[in-house]
């Protein structure tokens, strides 16, 4: 009874939290350049029913139990959206350049993961990887795992490598597609031989791996803390002082000559400028029929600095995490120090006087929000059952009867 008790009660905080995710996603499916987020969710195992949580004395461990399933975290979903002609000269979109198709993290420089794209393959000594690289291994705490390898089953008789879920495949005879070794050929752990999964690989497409392209921001939060957070938002502004900022008023980073951006920097419209269009398809300041440039670029001290211009940088979307408003921080970070060395150059290709709609689908949405619905209602009733279960067994079993 308590484990049917204790899995009711964590679909219901399941199903609640995926009811606000998907409610959110819905608020904002007229927010330009929102990203939806998709669920994922964990099976919970409770690692054995009375195991000493109530002292030493109370029997042995019979074994693992479910207990249901948690809400891990609402993943945002980096498809693009609509792209509309607005006209308004300070829209302006980004377009991806993400290859398309299949995308793994491969073990990199210094076991650094970094996105490639390719189909999955045996290498060398039957290690997994694309073009050669191996793929990267990640630990339960989602942190790449140094001198970890995933290589081919010989038991395995499918043809599918890897899941999209970065587990393993399995044939009909039960065997995983992939097993992890050490650096030193040993198998240190074979899928599907316990019930938590230590191991997993990291797969998937545009849509959630890759670099992107966003504009950087000078962020600065509630508690007066500065840094750098990420935005793919083109209904950019002018603050009080005709600087470019974001939706949320943060100032949008230019990009300096050498394309790396220009921390603390700042875009200041020019007031003085008569043209319709303020920035170049490659973000360059246009000049008018009087000569006025559309903008000027300053840096953190508040010099000119010639050669700036409206840019983006790339970012692994499989490190940032949403701050709100649109914009993301990376790596759980958006300490200066902590950002930079993970931007990368930017790829993406601005479209003066357009913005990219939100990905959601309001259909899709509502369907899911309604299936969650059902879905918490269907555990309310089983926690009511087992509620009446258990007040009958301690009121009613057992009960003297007088008569």
């Amino acid at each position: 009874m308590i484990q049917g008790l204790t899995t009711a009660a964590a679909g219901l905080d399941a199903n609640e939290r995926l009811e606000q995710l998907l409610s959110n996603n819905l608020a904002n499916e007229e927010t330009p350049g929102f990203k939806s987020s998709f669920a994922e969710f964990l099976e919970d195992p409770v690692d054995t029913m009375y195991k000493q949580p109530y002292g030493s004395g109370l029997g042995t461990a019979i074994g693992q139990t479910g207990n249901g399933v948690v809400f891990q975290e609402g993943v945002p979903s980096f498809a693009p959206g609509a792209m509309q002609q607005t006209g308004r000269s300070l829209d302006i979109s980004i377009t991806d350049t993400t290859p398309s198709g299949p995308l793994a993290s491969v073990q990199g420089a210094n076991n650094a993961p970094i996105t490639v794209a390719g189909p999955i393959s045996p290498g060398i000594g039957n290690r997994l990887g694309v073009n050669g690289q191996p793929l990267a291994v990640y630990g339960s705490n989602g942190q790449a795992v140094a001198g970890m390898y995933a290589v081919r089953n010989p038991a395995y008789q499918g043809s599918t490598w890897v899941g999209s879920d970065g587990l393993p495949d399995y044939d009909a005879s039960g065997n995983p597609s992939y097993l992890i070794e050490n650096a030193q050929g040993q198998v240190v752990y074979t899928p599907g031989t316990t019930t938590t999964q230590p191991y997993a690989l990291r797969v998937g497409t545009s849509d959630d791996m890759g670099d992107h392209s966003f504009y950087a921001v000078n962020y600065v939060d509630s508690q007066g803390q500065k840094g750098i957070a990420l935005t793919k938002d083109g209904a950019l502004q002018l603050d009080a002082n005709n600087n470019l900022t974001d939706a949320a008023g943060h100032e949008i980073i230019p990009i300096g000559p050498n394309g790396q951006p220009i921390v603390g920097g700042r875009i200041q419209v020019n007031p003085n400028y008569t043209g319709s269009s303020i920035v170049s398809a490659t973000g360059q300041p246009i000049t008018d029929a009087n000569g006025q440039p559309s903008f000027r670029v300053y840096d953190a001290n508040g010099n000119l600095v010639n050669g700036g211009r409206l840019g983006t940088v790339d970012a692994d979307v499989t490190q940032l995490q949403p701050l709100g408003e649109t914009e993301f921080m990376v790596g759980n970070s958006y300490s200066t120090a902590a950002v930079l060395p993970q931007l990368k150059t930017g790829t993406g290709q601005l479209n003066p006087g357009e913005l990219e709609q939100s990905n959601v689908d309001p259909t899709s949405t509502m369907t899911q929000m309604m299936s969650a619905m059902n879905m918490y209602e269907a555990n309310q009733r089983m926690v009511q059952t087992e509620d009446t279960v258990l007040n009958e067994a301690v009121n009613d079993v057992g009960k003297v009867n007088n008569a």
